[in-house]
């Protein structure tokens, strides 16, 4: 009779012949691995599984004959039989357990780091899982060990040296879409390092004035371009919302402002000054801080005016507004 396993408490039952079977097997094992280094193969592949219901299958006898006799005999052999079953199990198991460590640090730890061919792999279909899997754990094991000390640099030289791959973070090996025990090689997956991802702090270089105005002068080139570009922008924005005499030309810088002065104003443009001069109108001043000084005054709507570091002054906005684009003036609103 084939042992059955009941869907209730899904465990092993056994009958007598079974019982009787899977306990020589158990003693011919522990007799066959005494002699070996190496794990021998298993009579059967859920060989701990099976022998876990000899245990129970010794159990019920015992509580049986106790309870329907008492302590007699039977009983005093049924206990015997399972203490030897259990003392031959453990025996059985230290040797294994040390045989299955043994094969892993001889087949991953050779004499140069190397795996070793004279030592032949297992056939896991004639092992139990369960010793699958703590030999696999045995294996990483040895090779963490192996990076800890650096052992390929230990027995190769520094020049040849086992790197493990740094891979960034949530990277999956192939071993994790395998569901069988060790993966796709029966050893496990190979190390590699997760890279974590590194907050960059953003340095905020702070600039003061001086060092502002500095920079700009050693370019003088550059500057003298932005000035054209910021002049242009601001010559077009005047002249879409209305014309003003004041505006300077196109092509006009700080330079040419000072140096003009009032000879580069046409008649009509002075005209036209005369008669808006009788016209009472608002003009909006903005104040700004003169933070560049000029040898030369240059020419406002109300004449001329020095520029000296440190001066306030309120000018209309277009005026203003070119002596702040220009890096000489500041706004400085109260």
């Amino acid at each position: 009779m084939d042992p059955m396993v009941d869907d209730t408490d899904k465990t092993l039952r056994l009958d007598l012949s079974k019982a009787k079977a899977i306990e020589e097997k158990l003693y011919a094992t522990l007799r066959q691995q005494v002699e070996r280094l190496h794990p021998v193969q298993l009579p059967m592949a859920d060989f701990w599984q099976s022998n876990g219901a000899l245990l129970d299958h010794i159990e019920g006898e015992l509580n049986s004959a106790v309870k329907n006799e008492g302590h007699t005999l039977r009983s005093h052999t049924a206990s015997r039989r399972q203490a030897n079953v259990r003392r031959v199990m453990t025996e059985l198991a230290r040797k294994r357990l040390v045989s299955m460590l043994n094969h892993a640090v001889s087949s991953t730890l050779g004499p140069e780091g190397e795996v070793s061919s004279a030592i032949p792999a297992l056939d896991w279909n004639k092992h139990d899982p369960a010793e699958q899997k703590f030999h696999n754990q045995c294996i990483r094991l040895v090779e963490s060990f192996m990076a800890d000390v650096n052992w390929s640099e230990m027995q190769k030289g520094a020049g040849i040296t086992r790197s493990i791959p740094k891979l960034p973070s949530g990277t999956q090996q192939l071993d994790a879409f395998v569901e069988k025990p060790g993966g796709l090689t029966g050893r496990g997956p190979p190390p590699i390092d997760l890279l974590m991802a590194e907050e960059k702090e953003i340095e905020i270089q702070e600039m003061d004035e001086e060092d502002r105005i500095s920079q700009m002068e050693a370019y003088p080139e550059m500057m003298e371009m932005a000035n054209q570009q910021i002049i242009e922008e601001i010559i077009e924005d005047v002249i879409e919302e209305e014309p003003i005499a004041s505006v300077p030309s196109k092509s006009m810088t700080l330079d040419d402002l000072i140096q003009t002065g009032s000879n580069k104003v046409s008649e009509i443009e002075e005209e036209k000054i005369l008669q808006e001069e009788d016209i009472p109108q608002t003009v909006e001043l903005l104040r700004i801080r003169i933070i560049e000084s000029s040898d030369e005054p240059i020419m406002t709507s109300d004449g001329e005016l020095s520029l000296e570091v440190g001066d306030v002054h309120k000018l209309d906005q277009i005026m203003a507004n070119y002596l702040i684009s220009s890096g000489v003036a500041e706004a400085a609103p109260l």
